[in-house]
């Protein structure tokens, strides 16, 4: 038996890679908001995005910390 046959094959990139960037429209869909509310947030500099061509993209790691900062604000407010 080769090595190949040994080894389990690998999930797709699809199944294994973590997302690295979301479009509006797709972090407004996750986070139940709408996109002119997430535009909004945009031009407040609240979340902040890279522009890819035409594209907007919010990285990852932009949106954790956009849902941290909202999370501890919202416990300052209880």
């Amino acid at each position: 038996m080769s090595a190949v046959e040994t080894n389990p094959p690998m999930p797709s990139r699809s199944d294994s890679a973590p997302k690295l960037g979301w479009t509006v429209d797709e972090l407004a869909r996750s986070l139940s908001v709408s996109v002119p509310f997430l535009r909004l947030e945009l031009k407040r500099g609240r979340l902040k995005a890279a522009h890819l061509g035409r594209r907007v993209v919010v990285l990852d790691t932009e949106v954790r910390r956009y849902l941290a900062e909202a999370s501890a604000a919202d416990r300052h407010w209880r």
